[in-house]
This record gives structure tokens, C-alpha cells and sequence, in this order.
């Protein structure tokens, strides 16, 4: 926004007079991240695409490994995040609630053994995180 001071001709010292007018051509920009941002999703577990070569590896596992897709996107999402941020105990954290949320409901697990489900299977994914090589050749997890 522009803020535009306009002399008043009644003034004889030609100080700025207390009338201000805002420019009308200029929007003001709402806060927070604009409509289309995707600074925080480039890549990565948040970001809401696999890539072509994400999208064979999660069909292969499907197919050849008898995976269910959801898991098999849940496994291909979290290797590709950890291979651009080993160690991101967020992404660690956030597939774990996934994975836990699928087999509680698929199961029909209880309070107690989703409790006990979430601590090892986000235990498994910390050591995992911590072996995965930072080069876009690793192992898969």
C-alpha cells in the first residue's frame, strides 16, 4: 500500500496537511502463504506427488512384494524423504501415526497394542532412518 500526502493550498507554509489517501490501484495481499504456494512441498513425505521413478517403486513393491498400496506409498514417501533429510524424526514421527492408524484400523487393535505398535514400529524407523545413506542410491527401507 501506498500512502500519498497531498499539500494543502490553504496552508502557507506548505506543510503536508493531515489528509491522506491511500492509492486504490495497489491489493493488499492477504497473510500467510498465497494461493498455488508450495515452498514447504517440494519434495519430500508432505508433498502430495510421487515422482515417475517413486510411482514404479511403489507398484513394484505392491505387485511384486504383495504390499498393500497404501503401505507401499507410505514406504516409498518416507524413503525419499529420509534420503533428502536422514534423521527428520517429524517424518519419522508422521509415517509411524500412518502406518499405526492402517493396521489399527485393518486389525482392529486396541488402545493398548496401537500404544505398543506406535513405539516400534517409530523405534524401527529411527534405527532405519539412521542407516539410510544420504545418495539416491540407498537401500530401501
Amino acid at each position: 500500500m501506498e500512502l500519498v500526502c497531498y499539500l494543502d493550498e490553504s496552508n502557507p507554509a506548505g506543510e503536508a496537511s493531515q489528509n491522506l489517501t491511500v492509492n486504490p490501484t495497489q491489493v493488499k495481499r492477504k497473510r500467510g502463504g498465497q494461493k498455488g504456494n508450495r515452498n514447504a512441498r517440494k519434495h519430500g513425505f508432505f508433498s502430495g506427488t510421487l515422482s515417475p521413478a517413486e510411482t514404479r517403486q511403489m507398484w513394484n513393491i505392491t505387485n511384486l512384494e504383495g504390499v498393500d498400496p497404501e503401505i507401499a506409498f507410505i514406504r516409498v514417501k518416507l524413503q525419499s524423504s529420509l534420503q533428502h533429510d536422514p534423521g527428520n524424526r517429524r517424518v519419522i514421527r508422521e509415517a509411524s501415526r500412518l502406518l499405526v492408524k492402517w493396521y489399527s484400523a485393518d486389525y482392529q487393535l486396541d488402545a493398548t497394542d496401537r500404544s505398543y505398535l506406535k513405539t516400534v514400529v517409530e523405534n524401527l524407523l529411527e534405527i532405519a532412518s539412521l542407516r539410510q545413506p544420504a545418495s539416491p542410491q540407498g537401500s530401501q527401507i
